[in-house]
Parts: C-alpha cells; structure tokens; sequence
C-alpha cells in the first residue's frame, strides 16, 4: 500500500508543523556542549520530547522559550516556558508528551536569552547597595514612585529590574544624578516609536557604570554625547515618549556585560523608597 506520508511531509514543512525527524534529535543529543554558548537541546523521551538547555558561560542566563502551532502536545500549558539557567550547568526546561497516543507531536519553536547580574547574586532581592549615592534626578515635587524595582509592567527584565519609574507632571527638569559623561541621547521622538524608551539621556560614569534618564519631552534634551556633566546639570524635560502609559521619568543604573547593559541596584542619597509603590496592587 502506497503510503501518503512522503506526500504530505513537504506541506507540514510549509506550515511549519513537521515533527521533529529522529535524525534531528539524535545530532542534538550527540553534539557536546559548546563552551561560552547557551543552547536549547530538543531529544526523543520516550513519546515524546525532552527539552534542555545548556549554559556554558560563567553567568546565570534566563531563557524563554515559546511553543507555537502545537498538535498532540501536552505538558507545557500556553506554550510559553520562562527559567533561569545557572552559570555553567546544563537544566531541563520541558518534556512534551503526547495528548492522544498514536499520533504525532507537531510544534514551532523559538528560544531566546539574556544574562542576569547581580553584584549579590545571593541574595538578588535584598542586597546592601554599596558605592556612590545618587542625587534625585528631578527638581521640584514631591513626587510619587509608579513602579519600583521588579514591577511587574516592565521592571522584570535583566536591562530594567532594578529600575525606578516616578509619576511626574510633563515639562518636569531632569538633571543629572550622578556625574560623568554624556554618551548616547535621544532628542527627535515624538510618540512611542520607534524607540520603546523615547527620548533619553545616557551617561557613563567613572566606574564603567551607566545611568538613563529615559522618556523624556521631544526637543527638550540639552545635552550632547562627549558633553561633562555634574550632579544637578540640566539634562531635559520628562515627558510621555516611547513605551509609557502616563508622563513619568524611568531612571536606571546599568553595567555593561558583554554586548549587554544590565541593571543593577543602586541607592538615591535620600528616602525614596518609603514613598508608595503603586505598582503593588495594594497601594
């Protein structure tokens, strides 16, 4: 009997839901761990698949992985997998089974990381910030922080978890925190794209450090990359640019990791934190 798989195979190629071939799985499986890489591994178990991930470099990395156009799969709910990967250790993420025996398991997949920082990896949520203090990056107020650090809007990042957004009427002066030198601005933008952080200001400080004014008013930027500033220089005006949902100032303290920019705690150099965190559902 003539069988009809051959025929249809090329069509599930197209639509992107051919099963995994065992030719496939057994290269992933046979291949060894390349050093300073991270690598999603996808083997046969049992019926269904297994999905590892490994780690070689000499950091944590949280990984996302994203299941699509699944047939047969069970196992991984929505589809969507979010784990952190310690440094130099090699995790399973998934195993899929198979939601009616006989049957194929026929899925899309992309993955996608980024390195964590911590100077305390530890103890990531209550660390004792050392180092310099900096200077509120506003004048007037008294305003209102909007989310802290970690919020769940958009703090849950590697580039933003330890960011700070504080709730500020538009055309509020931003001034410089800390001093150093201006190394990138923004100043054109004049809704929310194409920059998710609208208008900025970006200053590198002594140690290698970063901090970013960001979603700041079009035109008002009154700085230049190359340009010195000390704390209290003018840098511009807040605004409501790029990814935001209401005139606030998203200031961030970042290091630089290999190609990426971390977030990193840090300490204003007076109370701040006893202001309410309206990103807590509570407040």
């Amino acid at each position: 009997m003539l069988s009809l798989r051959p025929l249809f195979y090329p069509f599930l190629l197209l639509l992107g839901l051919a099963p995994l071939v065992p030719a496939l799985a057994a290269s992933n499986h046979a291949k060894a761990d390349k050093p300073g890489s991270v690598r999603l591994f996808i083997n046969r178990a049992g019926s269904g698949k297994a999905m590892d991930v490994s780690n070689t470099l000499e950091v944590p990395v949280e990984v996302t992985l994203r299941l699509t156009r699944m047939v047969n799969v069970a196992g991984v709910g929505k589809g969507v997998i979010r784990k952190t990967i310690p440094a130099n250790s090699r995790v399973r993420v998934a195993t899929l089974s198979k939601r009616k025996a006989g049957g194929p398991i026929m899925f899309k997949h992309s993955f996608s990381y980024a390195m964590l920082f911590s100077p305390e990896p530890d103890q990531p949520d209550s660390v004792q910030v050392d180092g310099p203090a900096y200077a509120l990056p506003w004048q007037g107020g008294p305003f209102r922080i909007s989310q802290g650090a970690g919020g769940d809007f958009s703090h849950n990042s590697p580039s933003g978890r330890y960011a700070v957004d504080i709730a500020m009427p538009v055309g509020t002066p931003i001034v410089a925190a800390r001093a150093g030198t201006v190394v990138k601005i923004r100043n054109g933008q004049g809704g929310r794209f194409p920059d998710p952080a609208g208008n900025y200001v970006r200053i590198e400080h002594e140690d290698g450090t970063h901090s970013a004014y960001l979603h700041l008013s079009r035109g008002s930027v009154r700085v230049k990359p190359g340009q010195q500033v000390k704390v209290g220089t003018l840098l511009g005006k807040s605004g409501n640019t790029g990814r935001s949902t209401g005139p606030h100032l998203h200031f961030v303290v970042q290091k630089a990791y290999g190609s990426s920019m971390l977030s990193i705690p840090f300490r204003f150099n007076q109370p701040v934190s006893s202001l309410p965190n309206f990103a807590l559902s509570n407040q």
